[in-house]
């Protein structure tokens, strides 16, 4: 039997007492049977311990007088007691201090000799993986005070949580209200229940890293170490979701794909679909969680997540409803869900908003503190006006005071040594913080200073490495974690320490000089490079982040480059503009090598193209690739130039400036030719058949689409180039009026997008379909094609071009008030992001729905005003297109309709009058316009319907020798384009003549 009582003067005591304890307890097991040999009885261990105050006096061991007494003592031999064979049993106390390094049982309140109130006890099960030193050795630390109600609902959960029903909480309070805090104490409850806890995090240097969080959980899950080598890494994520999974053979490439590790599911296929899969799969592995034991997920700091990770988060929580809770802690500037969001959730999610302490609740904190209630009324009187309930500044403000000896210790009470300067006081938390570093001996807030540089949680290895202290680096550390500056986060495999609080990180990074961060962020990323070179890929947005700290501008932006790349791939489109951007912002302020910073600069605005392509930022694209234009001529590469000019033909196309966007795109189809790039001859006619047929140039259109179509084979591993190339000529041929070839380009791009997983593809593919639905007058067909587009497509521009076609079709099916709504969004988004083209077909329909809500002459005013947009942009289709609806609005006009769509005609009567007795003659005059230029241009689908309306309207006016012509002709067209709905209905118009 063994009884340990710890004395509180070292917290890591008890922590060592247990150790002790569990080895003896082995040993004796070990020489239990040979005992028992002999004396034929097995012998067993049975611990008690205990931490607190003991009283020693006079040791005589001969007599039995051991010299050590007291409550203390007298508990753990109580608990000694209870203890059957094997087990270790420890009080409240030692189970506060040691549970961040074993787990525990908890075995409830226990009634105890000499002891009025039942003691809470807990049983050691096991070592924990990932320990963790819960706080500092020697600083002062108050009870929770002032967060019951909050407490209590969590504890509440956990009790639900045990019936199967979980609940999802956001955390929410300014720096150092106690988040971190509420959440330890919620811990310690939720362990001695035996609830497992996962638990990922974010800082402030990873809000750029796609999914960092997520891997930091799953690296805790899957027990991932930033060590462990591409094999152990490969190894542990397939056993450890097998055993989670049963089906894991779909969900481990993408998970792998995540830590670089190549999988031929999850390789080439799309950056939309690769996310897709992303968030299927985490909604499997966290519900194979929770269904195995109860379970909490604690995210932690979500106000520094990146944006994918958000956006997964949000989807997964709105879609899985398997019983757990899940904490999300966050500062205010962050918000979890939108109220139409929350709302919809209904009791699952609740908010916890944490205040300041009251002026009472403060002051209660105070006592707890200093574990007494005489205190000097100075000291009261100062957190009073000083702290304003902010429990960290009040646990700061104490622990500073008794660091400069201005608190001391008087017995069982507290004195000042002298009246407390106020002035001397800082009244904010980074005051304080700074004030307690700054009382530091000069070694250790110097290897702090070099630990916050490296991040809010740091390998010891990595800082012995970066560090010029060549000694004394584990002394150093051992004081900051006795000042509680830092705490241990994990001993092995690799030794690992984090801050404290984020804020005490932050006030020890910027008190270095720039010049002197520069120097150690360039340290440590050259470091990580040696360290980590057989898993380069995980860590280039590290590398980034730390070059481009530090003084080594190309290495900075060499990885800047590669973690913009990586993030397009993963579809993390605004962590990629922004590593991006970052390395355009570090090229242009730097002045030397000016010949390789333009090749750089240009290399770096073509790879860039492709994400401000997926965000439909054609107005920030054009901007940037014109100022540089220069730039990119200076750098004697012509194959560069070519697709640089490519992209900016096709930023101008897309901004409706289709003169310029044509000239450019013919400059890189002659660089492509003379450099024999294929590359840049595919780009360049694949985007000059979209130019051409905007312009009406159609049998140019389609001269170009064949010639990049014949370059797919080549080229097919460029998705992006195949999507451009076939829809491209999809197009062309809608334009042209070619039901059967529009098909046909939506059903190669729907097959192509469904062989690689290419959602991008899939979209434009359904979207062509649509097309050539809406040229043959199968309205239905086509709504629900471009429905299907909407559902899949995950692009601003793919969606906004379905939603377009949607309400256009709507429209033509007099569904008006389906359509209503449609345009303007995308005529806001045009303006948000520079895709005009798509901008002012939206406002030509926009008009019609104004018409048809009774507002004549601000919607033809509208369709007017487009009409002679599209002219000066040498938009012919469109300009065609324009002058047939406006000849349908007057047409209505003349014929005195008054169905749903011109139901509000009462209310323009000024319009009326005006054009009424000129109204036959101004729609005969636009269907004309119409009919001559599709004409021209070869747009036989605009073409057919513009000759059937004109047709009806020669009918209407008793001239049926007119109506047979225009009729006959749209007949003639309507056979040659197989638009069979339009046929019928022509057909039938002209037998009624």
């Amino acid at each position: 039997m063994a009884i340990f009582g710890v004395p509180k003067a070292h917290e890591d005591d008890p922590i060592r007492a247990i150790k002790a304890a569990r080895e003896i307890h082995d040993m004796v097991d070990n020489i239990s049977p040979e005992v028992e040999s002999m004396v034929g009885k097995a012998i067993s261990m049975h611990t008690g311990i205990n931490s607190g105050l003991v009283i020693t006096g006079e040791v005589v061991l001969e007599k039995g007088i051991h010299g050590i007494a007291g409550d203390t003592l007298n508990v753990a031999s109580r608990l000694c007691s209870i203890a059957t064979a094997g087990e270790i049993l420890v009080s409240q106390e030692v189970f506060r201090q040691a549970f961040g390094h074993f787990a525990f049982e908890g075995k409830g309140p226990i009634q105890v000799k000499g002891k009025t109130e039942p003691l809470l006890i807990y049983r050691v099960t096991t070592n924990r993986e990932d320990p963790k030193s819960l706080h500092g050795f020697s600083v002062l630390r108050a009870h929770l005070i002032g967060r019951k109600p909050e407490m209590m609902e969590l504890v509440d959960a956990v009790v639900n949580l045990k019936k199967g029903r979980g609940r999802i909480f956001s955390i929410c309070g300014e720096a150092g209200t106690g988040k971190s805090r509420l959440v330890e104490e919620f811990r310690t409850h939720s362990d001695a229940h035996g609830i497992q806890w996962f638990e990922c995090h974010a800082y402030p240097y990873t809000q750029n890293i796609p999914y960092f969080p997520l891997m930091d959980l799953l690296n805790r899950i899957l027990g991932i170490k930033e060590e462990d080598p591409p094999k152990t890494v490969r190894h542990k994520i397939e056993s450890g979701i097998a055993s989670l999974v049963e089906e894991a053979d779909g969900i481990i490439p993408y998970i792998g794909s995540l830590y670089a590790i190549d999988y031929p599911e999850a390789t080439g296929v799309s950056p939309e679909f690769w996310k897709a899969k992303l968030q299927e799969t985490m909604k499997t592995v966290l519900s194979a969680l929770a269904l195995r034991s109860p379970t909490v997920f604690l995210l932690e700091n979500l106000h520094w997540a990146d944006p994918s990770y958000v956006k997964l988060l949000r989807h997964t929580l709105l879609e899985v409803r398997e019983p757990a809770i899940v904490l999300c802690v966050y500062r205010p500037t962050f918000s979890l869900f939108t109220s139409h969001q929350h709302k919809g959730m209904g009791k699952i999610f609740s908010e916890i908003q944490l205040h300041p302490l009251s002026p009472t609740e403060a002051q209660d904190m105070l006592t707890s503190l200093l574990m007494t209630e005489r205190i000097p009324q100075e000291l009261r009187r100062l957190v009073q006006e000083k702290a304003e309930g902010n429990p960290f500044y009040i646990e700061e403000m104490v622990n500073s005071l008794i660091e400069s000896e201005i608190l001391l210790r008087d017995g069982k009470s507290w004195k000042l040594t002298g009246p407390i300067q106020e002035s001397s006081i800082s009244s904010t938390i980074h005051g304080i913080i700074n004030e307690r570093l700054d009382r530091l001996e000069h070694e250790s807030k110097h290897v702090l200073q070099e630990a916050s540089v490296i991040g809010r949680s740091f390998l010891f290895e990595i800082l012995q490495k970066i560090s010029t202290m060549q000694q004394g680096i584990d002394r150093c550390i051992r004081s900051l974690e006795q000042r509680d500056f830092i705490r241990t986060k994990a001993l092995h495999p690799e030794l690992e320490y984090v801050f404290k609080h984020a804020l005490t990180q932050e006030v020890a990074y910027n008190g270095l000089l720039k010049s002197h961060r520069r120097e150690i962020h360039e340290r440590i990323a050259l470091v990580m490079e040696k360290l980590f070179s057989d898993r380069l890929l995980e860590c280039y947005e590290a590398l980034a982040y730390h070059f481009s700290k530090g003084s080594s501008v190309l290495k900075a932006v060499e990885y800047l480059v590669k973690s913009g790349e990586k993030s397009h791939k993963r579809y993390s489109l605004e962590e990629a503009h922004q590593y991006f951007k970052e390395a355009y912002k570090l090229l242009s302020g730097e002045d030397n090598r000016i010949r390789e910073k333009n090749q750089h600069i240009t290399d770096l605005l073509i790879k860039w193209g492709y994400v401000h392509n997926c965000r439909a930022d054609y107005k920030g694209l054009e901007e940037l690739l014109l100022a540089n234009e220069e730039r990119a001529k200076s750098t004697g590469d012509r194959e560069k130039l070519g697709m640089y000019y490519a992209w900016l033909g096709w930023a101008l196309r897309s901004r409706e400036r289709l003169r310029e966007g044509y000239a450019y795109l013919i400059k890189a189809l002659g660089l492509g030719e003379e450099n024999g790039s294929q590359k840049v001859i595919g780009y360049a006619c694949a985007w000059l058949s979209w130019t051409c047929a905007d312009r009406g140039l159609l049998d140019e259109a389609l001269k170009h689409g064949k010639r990049a179509q014949e370059l797919i084979e080549p080229l097919q591993s460029d998705g992006e180039f195949v999507r451009f190339t076939l829809a491209g000529l999809g197009v062309t041929h809608y334009f042209r009026g070619d039901c059967v070839e529009t098909l046909e380009m939506g059903k190669r791009l729907l097959r192509y997008g469904q062989r690689r997983s290419d959602l991008r593809c899939m979209a434009m593919g359904h979207n062509c379909i649509g097309m050539s639905h809406y040229v043959a007058g199968s309205h239905s067909l086509a709504i629900q094609s471009y429905q299907n587009t909407i559902q899949i497509s995950t692009d601003t521009l793919f969606t906004s071009a379905a939603r377009l076609m949607l309400g256009m079709t709507y429209v033509a099916d007099e569904q008006l008030s389906e359509a209503e709504g449609t345009f303007k969004e995308i005529m806001r988004e045009s303006e948000d992001f520079g895709f005009e083209f798509l901008g002012t077909a939206a406002r030509l329909f926009d008009g019609v729905i104004q018409i048809s809500k009774g507002n004549l002459n601000k919607g033809v005013g509208i369709i007017e005003h487009t009409l002679e947009v599209f002219l000066e942009s040498d938009s012919r289709y469109r300009y065609a297109t324009a002058s047939y609806t406006l000849g349908k609005v007057y047409a209505r006009v003349a014929g005195g309709k008054s169905d749903k769509s011109l139901s509000l005609l009462a209310k323009n009567i000024g319009f009326l009058v005006k054009n009424i007795p000129l109204a036959g003659k101004k729609a005969e005059s636009h269907y004309t316009r119409a009919i001559d230029a599709a004409r021209e241009i070869g747009a036989r689908g605009i073409l057919g319907l513009a000759c059937l309306e004109l047709g009806l309207l020669h009918k209407l006016k008793k001239k049926p020798g007119k109506a047979r012509q225009y009729i006959s002709e749209s007949i003639e067209i309507f056979q040659q384009c197989r638009a069979e709905t339009y046929l019928k209905k022509a057909k039938n118009e002209l037998e009624s003549l």
